[in-house]
């Protein structure tokens, strides 16, 4: 659950224990096969969804099973306006045999996150290797830098904002890196 209020998600909870059939989880992980967004903000939690291959929903399908007494079909209620890579992704996974593993960031030059970045840099390395992309802990393996980072810039190295892995998660294509370039 993800930008609800407490009651909203109280709610939820009640309705998961009625219907059965679903577990709740602390955060997006492996299992994870729903992620229900009371607003459709682009929350962390939905670009793991998103990157996982689940199901992206608005909270009115929890409301329209409770009302049907059952779960019901999730296409109609899925947030694909608002989350275009959300299908998507959700269909490579059904399609894919196995674990999940996304292709967004398969071809992109290995990338180096620096720890002053928000969202935090744990959280940037799950998505990026969850879409496929390579991490590496030291610098000047790295073709390209996402994050504030201090000292002399290599030349052959791509500075990016965080925004650039978020946009391109969001939309299901690598986006124009130039448009995310960090200046010194």
């Amino acid at each position: 659950m993800t930008s609800m209020p407490s009651e909203t998600q109280n709610i939820v909870i009640q309705v998961v224990n009625t219907l059965k059939g679903f577990s709740l989880a602390q955060e997006v992980c492996e299992t994870t096969t729903h992620v229900l967004a009371g607003k459709p903000l682009r929350t962390l939690n939905v670009l793991l969804g998103i990157a996982r291959g689940c199901w992206v929903l608005s909270y009115e399908w929890v409301l329209w099973s409770l009302e049907l007494g059952h779960w019901i079909s999730e296409e109609p209620f899925e947030l694909s306006n608002y989350f275009p890579a959300a299908p998507l992704c959700r269909l490579e996974r059904y399609l894919s045999a196995g674990q999940y593993q996304g292709t967004l960031f398969a071809d992109q030059p290995v990338m180096f996150i620096t720890p002053a970045s928000n969202p935090p840099r744990t959280k940037l390395w799950e998505l990026v290797l969850l879409c496929g992309g390579q991490i590496t802990r030291i610098p000047r393996q790295a073709g390209i830098f996402i994050g504030p980072s201090q000292g002399r810039r290599r030349a052959t190295v791509k500075y990016l904002s965080e925004t650039w892995i978020l946009d391109s998660i969001t939309q299901h294509q690598v986006c124009a890196s130039e448009n995310y370039l960090l200046l010194q």
